[in-house]
């Protein structure tokens, strides 16, 4: 039998309960009128989802139905150098002899579901580059994903490690966050392989590349990544994720490292081609 004193302390949790839910409810409330949760695509304002759910909203809505709906992943592979279509994801015949035979193009496959041409991809890219919007983690993980899935059947990445391209230290503190980092890690646990997060390391500190013409990309790189975990790597094979692979130096580069310390294999991923 529940004596007084436990029925006031039940009732009085019940009371503080309920009002902890009502003022997250008034808070979460303000937080969407305040703060409406908009497409990073076509700026247009979604759905007011409950304020219960909203966290969790917010995240799944940084980019529409419609606009997602439009995200179609190309399931082609192409030539790493010239675009000419590839059977495999490697280099057509032509590039294969004229730069496989000096050996400077150390990334042997290219995988990607999206143009960086497409000015939606490119929205969704610089929101979660330049805008700071971590969140977009989600969606571009669920889309990376549903990429990878539908290319199952031409790729079987089970003995693989899954390395990001790292940030130097100094762009990590001022974003908060490495974004092919967090694209990896979605894409690990999707296909349940390692995530070496620090076997590659940028040391030092470079303009970005996008500012660069070609041939300053790669004096900017030289020297800039290093491998802390030749042991772990020696005869692995990597995939190595990126988010815009454009003329393939930073991927080439990390992949020339990673190789030097004893890697089998290096096939790129990104998010989308420039």
């Amino acid at each position: 039998m529940i004596c007084s004193c436990e029925r006031l302390d039940l009732l009085y949790f019940k009371i503080t309960t309920m009002a902890f839910k009502l003022l997250t409810s008034v808070k979460d409330g303000f937080l969407q009128l305040l703060f409406p949760i908009r497409c990073v695509v076509c700026e247009r304002e979604t759905e007011n989802p409950p304020s219960s759910k909203l966290r969790r909203a917010r995240k799944n809505k940084l980019i529409c139905s419609d606009c997602l709906k439009n995200l179609t992943p190309s399931l082609n592979f192409y030539c790493l150098l010239c675009e000419a279509k590839s059977v495999d994801a490697g280099m057509c015949y032509s590039c294969k002899t004229i730069a496989g035979e000096n050996g400077s193009f150390k990334i042997d496959k290219l995988i990607y579901p999206f143009s960086y041409r497409e000015p939606a991809i490119q929205k969704i890219v610089k929101a979660f580059k330049y805008s700071f919007i971590k969140e977009l983690t989600e969606p571009i993980g669920k889309l990376m994903i549903n990429y990878l899935n539908k290319i199952g059947g031409e790729f079987s990445f089970n003995d693989y490690l899954i390395i990001p391209v790292p940030l130097h230290k100094r762009k990590y503190n001022w974003r908060g966050y490495n974004q092919s980092e967090l694209v990896a890690q979605k894409i690990s646990k999707y296909l349940n392989i390692g995530l070496a997060k620090n076997y590659l390391i940028k040391e030092k500190s470079t303009r970005d590349q996008v500012e660069l013409k070609k041939d300053e990309r790669l004096k900017n790189l030289d020297g800039a990544f290093k491998c802390s975990g030749s042991e772990s790597i020696s005869g692995r094979k990597i995939l190595l994720v990126d988010d815009v692979y454009t003329t393939g130096t930073t991927m080439n580069e990390c992949a020339r490292v990673l190789k030097e310390a004893g890697a089998k294999e290096v096939i790129g991923l990104a998010i989308a081609r420039g």
